[in-house]
């Protein structure tokens, strides 16, 4: 099996409820309103406290304008007008207060004004009663040209506060129209922040609050920083994902088990198999015989105990024919015996039928025996394959960390929603794992060829699920297929069968499947046969053990008729060009290399008649420009295939269906049978 099967790909939920059924959030519970309540009130009365700019402190009036009104807004609003008047002079603080005031009021009077929804409306208001309230007192008190700078600065922080703290009041807001915009969310936070520690810790040079202009300075940052310059930071920053490998280890220690445990099981069916006790020995058709005949007879104690070693004898002199023959005549018997006997006739009539029956018993037990045998080896095979899949997944793949750091980088550049990983094999082949609602903008072909360019290999893509997309390194060879088949005369369908396909791993499978005779029995056979080989390799399963599970498995279902199956298979990685070639009782393969044919013929039997390993196996080597023929029986019946060679020499690669098209089209005499060809031509990949 491969790694693909066992890399866990996580889908996100997403719920969407229908536009007919209304979403119903569930009611906040009466204890998380209060405590949400109690949090407003505190960091009002904090933030009241916090002093800038000498005497001045606005930031609780911007609190209670971000807070907006209801139990949250009134909440704040008890706790700056307690802040204001409880840490500044009654003056300062009946002056916040007041603004704080008339900001709620606002708020509450008018909030179902569509001009108040907006998320500039309250932070505008409340910078314009902070302006009004300061130039009441400014003119009690006098003007002097630092108290008007002081006041236009006032102003400005507070317009910027209340817009900013809206942010961190995201999560409370209960209705979507109340929810800020995405830079309030980002600088929220931090501002926030900065205000309480201003508040707690006032530090001052001039008059201005240390904490206050850091918090300035990070939020400028963070707000007007272009947010692909942020993205590109945070992919330095943000460390690499750990792979979790938890999981695929549990998976390979249960395979591990499991196969363990069918090791066992075949060994134990192996020892209990025993050959059943029967009565194999040809004296047991002569006892059985007698039993039914000579029990009730009046010679019998003569022929059997006086007489009894001429009888033995003349019994032994007729077993040789008897059993050359299938049955006993009277002529097989010695004449004294055949004249001695009063029941002879039936005498002979009964050792025929106890010899058809120890006939019957002999093929019986041959037939259990392989049976046995197929079981046995099916549990063997099945235990391979499991172990074959925990060593698959102990071959675990590693993490390309900077072909991740510049995919990650390169997609959060395109903006995109996506998650991403990059990972090679143990062959050293690129693997991505892409996750989000953004993966399918990936699959594009421009955005393809920059993915290949930034990981310095070219990709295509192997699944492609809802949010979900994995990309493989691309194969550098490639193979252009052409197929042709032409039933026998007078039948309704081919007895072949035939099919080429690609794995994800880069292997090309070339199958050619002939059942026993033609017609409708035997293209039910041979279609079975290229389906269950498909559904194996495309698995995972290696060849060789594909083969050997088919080939039991249609000895089994031919156990009553006897049918039978060839198998020609070629097996091609288009990343090396190395393959093999895999026969059970096929009709030979042809290879072209330049201007020779080399041609492979096999000496195995077809599948349901091979066991165990009987396969002929050849090892190739492909190179563009290199071509593979496979032919059925019907194509070249006869020995004489010096036209095809000739044929598939003069080969120009240009279109492999017509090659195949010509060879099962051509008029032969010897031609007597399905006819069906499978040519490819191995060419690179541009």
């Amino acid at each position: 099996m491969t790694a693909r099967t066992i890399y866990n790909r996580i889908s996100t939920l997403r719920a969407q409820p229908k536009a007919a059924q209304p979403v119903r959030t569930p009611a906040p519970s009466p204890l998380a309103v209060l405590a949400e309540a109690g949090i407003h009130l505190l960091l009002a009365a904090v933030l009241a406290g916090a002093v800038v700019f000498g005497e001045r402190a606005p930031l609780g009036v911007a609190f209670v304008a971000a807070a907006g009104s209801g139990l949250f807004g009134a909440s704040a609003l008890v706790g700056a007008c307690f802040g204001s008047l409880a840490v500044l002079e009654f003056s300062d603080g009946l002056r916040y207060a007041a603004a704080a005031i008339l900001a709620f009021a606002v708020h509450f009077a008018f909030y179902d004004w569509r001009l108040f929804r907006r998320s500039w409306s309250m932070p505008l208001v409340a910078g314009i009663l902070t302006a009004f309230t300061g130039f009441i007192v400014q003119s009690q008190t006098g003007w002097k040209p630092e108290g008007a700078a002081y006041l236009i600065l006032e102003t400005a922080l507070v317009v910027a506060a209340a817009w900013a703290f809206r942010g961190v009041l995201a999560p409370m807001a209960r209705r979507k129209r109340d929810r800020p915009s995405a830079a309030a969310r980002r600088v929220g936070p931090l501002a926030l922040l900065c205000a309480c520690l201003t508040a707690i810790a006032p530090m001052e040079i001039s008059g201005i609050p240390v904490l206050g202009l850091a918090g300035v300075a990070a939020c400028a940052l963070v707000l007007f920083v272009p947010e692909r310059a942020l993205s590109w930071l945070g992919m330095w920053t943000v460390p690499e994902p750990a792979a979790d490998l938890r999981a695929q280890r549990l998976v390979q220690h249960k395979l591990e088990q499991t196969a363990q445990a069918f090791r066992s099981l075949c060994d134990s069916l192996r020892s209990a198999f025993r050959a059943p006790d029967n009565d194999n020995d040809i004296s047991t058709v002569f006892d059985r015989a007698a039993g039914r005949q000579c029990r009730t007879c009046t010679l019998r104690d003569r022929c059997w105990k006086t007489d009894y070693n001429t009888t033995f004898n003349a019994l032994n002199d007729a077993t040789p024919a008897m059993v050359e023959r299938g049955r006993a005549e009277k002529g097989d018997f010695p004449r004294h015996f055949a004249d001695r006997c009063i029941h002879f006739p039936d005498f002979v009539s009964a050792v025929n039928e106890e010899l058809t029956a120890l006939f019957y018993r002999r093929q019986y037990n041959v037939r259990i025996r392989e049976s046995r045998a197929a079981v046995c080896r099916q549990y063997a095979q099945l235990s391979d394959l499991l172990g074959e899949a925990a060593a698959e997944l102990s071959r675990e793949l590693t993490p390309d960390t900077a072909g991740e750091r510049r995919l990650r980088q390169r997609i959060a550049e395109w903006k995109l929603d996506a998650r991403a990983a990059v990972y090679r094999d143990g062959r050293g082949l690129v693997r991505v794992e892409t996750e989000g609602p953004g993966c399918s903008v990936l699959n594009r072909p421009g955005r393809l060829k920059e993915l290949s360019a930034i990981l310095g290999v070219p990709l295509r893509v192997e699944l492609e699920g809802e949010d979900t997309l994995s990309l493989i390194q691309q194969e550098p060879l490639m193979a252009l297929a052409g197929v042709a088949a032409r039933k026998k005369t007078g039948e309704t369908v081919s007895g072949d069968a035939g099919t080429y396909f690609k794995r994800h791993d880069g292997k090309l499978y070339l199958l050619l499947c002939d059942g026993m005779g033609s017609g409708p029995d035997a293209n039910r056979e041979s279609t079975l046969a290229v389906r269950l080989l498909e559904q194996l390799l495309q698995a995972g399963v290696d060849a060789p053990r594909a083969l050997t599970t088919l080939s039991s498995a249609l000895a089994l279902r031919g156990e009553e008729t006897g049918g039978f199956t060839t198998v020609d298979l070629l097996q091609l990685d288009l990343f090396t060009g190395e393959g093999e070639l895999f026969k059970l009782g096929a009709a030979p393969t042809y290879i072209k290399k330049g201007g020779e044919v080399q041609r492979l013929t096999g000496k195995s039997l077809p599948a349901g008649l091979a066991e165990g390993d009987a396969l002929d196996r050849f090892t190739l080597r492909l190179v563009p420009g290199d071509c593979v023929l496979m032919i059925s029986d019907g194509v070249c019946p006869g020995p004489e295939d010096g036209w095809l060679r000739e044929r598939l020499a003069r080969f120009d690669g240009t279109s492999p269906k017509d090659l195949a098209r010509e060879l099962v089209t051509q008029d032969r005499s010897d031609a007597t049978d399905d006819r069906t060809a499978l040519v490819i031509r191995v060419d690179r990949r541009a």
